[in-house]
């Protein structure tokens, strides 16, 4: 057998074994990883942060698309991690997180982050989005491009990435917010709201299109904020005379 045919003669010998193929396997060593690791800091994170998700069920209803929330701080991802995704994350992340070195790179591609250049077209990035959410997995992203250092509860204006990659992969958008922003110990809540869809813009190539559908999905941000607010105000009120600082 010459070397040319050796490497197909290999792929059709695993296909008939079922053997499992190199990519396959290597991802399923990482989501091992992520596993383990969520086991280990899941205990320290509820501690740290202890807070209550409100409307898990719409998040395990929706088979694949993208979660989008509002960005604080770090917190942001370690508490769904924690609370939400058991078995594999899957998150879009700022490539100078990896390039701080070696280590952080390897952590983060472990752990399920993928790398994206803000500013620029990373034909890589989108590839990567694409195929996770083609694969109806769920792929978190901060729509608003960078932290909210002030802590408030307004919105910047959305980045078109989420809009674009909705449109593209043809999948929901399932919107998330925090009440507040966190401090240790102090009890929050993450409010997830009703999934955003964009089926009206499916077959759009139109660049007004794009920014009508960010508006859309920024309008259901806003919805989710109202309703998050109103959930919490709710209860704070009926607990604590909406004293609570």
């Amino acid at each position: 057998m010459s070397e040319k045919n050796a490497p197909v003669g290999e792929e059709k010998k695993a296909a008939k074994t079922g053997a499992a193929k190199p990519v396959k396997k290597k991802k399923e060593e990482s989501f091992r990883f992520y596993r383990v690791v969520r086991c280990v800091l899941t205990p320290l994170i509820k501690l740290l942060w202890p807070t209550k998700v409100v409307g898990k069920e719409r998040f395990d209803a929706m088979q694949g698309g993208l979660v989008i929330c509002n960005h604080y701080a770090i917190p942001d991802t370690l508490i769904p991690v924690a609370s939400l995704y058991k078995k594999e994350l899957h998150v879009l992340a700022k490539a100078e997180a990896f390039e701080c070195a070696k280590i952080a790179n390897w952590f983060l591609r472990k752990a399920g982050a993928i790398p994206v250049h803000r500013g620029e077209a990373d034909i890589n990035a989108v590839k990567e989005v694409l195929s996770v959410l083609r694969a109806d997995k769920k792929l978190v992203m901060y729509p608003e491009g960078t932290r909210n250092r002030e802590g408030t509860k307004e919105m910047l204006e959305f980045k078109q990435g989420a809009a674009r990659f909705a449109i593209k992969a043809r999948k929901p958008i399932l919107p998330m917010v925090y009440y507040r922003m966190h401090k240790v110990f102090r009890r929050n809540w993450l409010y997830i709201g009703e999934p955003i869809t964009l089926e009206e813009f499916y077959n759009t190539h139109d660049p007004g299109d794009y920014e009508r559908a960010t508006k859309k999905v920024y309008d259901g941000m806003l919805a989710t904020r109202k309703a998050c607010d109103e959930y919490v105000e709710e209860k704070l009120g009926k607990k604590d005379g909406g004293k609570e600082k």
